[in-house]
């Protein structure tokens, strides 16, 4: 699903996702919250405004980069973070987003998660 001009991506029946790629596409908005084992999340180069990971607490790897993700959106992302149980960090690529610069990154390392700006 990478590299296509989707605008929706319905992924509510695959339950058992662990790995989700769907960069580079023309995504406003994409529900992850019945994926509840998912690993891992590449939904940058899209057009999101707003992501929601609350449901996702296997979540290791996060790449929102390249979206329209303002401060509030980002620090909103943070907080549905789950804390960092393991000994090896959670990665957050949060990169060229309109927030980048003025979001709370302290909310998402405070958690355990290394937020960078670019891999």
């Amino acid at each position: 699903m990478v590299d296509n001009q989707l605008t929706n991506l319905d992924v509510s029946k695959n339950i058992e996702l662990i790995s989700l790629s769907c960069s580079n596409n023309q995504l406003t908005g994409i529900d992850v919250s019945k994926n509840i084992v998912l690993k891992e999340l590449f939904c940058d180069n899209n057009q999101l405004t707003n992501l929601d990971v609350s449901n996702n607490i296997a979540l290791k790897w996060l790449d929102c980069s390249n979206n329209q993700l303002s401060a509030t959106a980002l620090n909103a992302l943070f907080k549905t973070l789950h804390d960092n149980d393991s000994k090896v960090g959670k990665i957050l690529l949060i990169g060229n987003n309109p927030g980048t610069a003025y979001c709370n990154k302290k909310i998402a390392t405070d958690k355990g998660w290394i937020v960078k700006k670019a891999d």
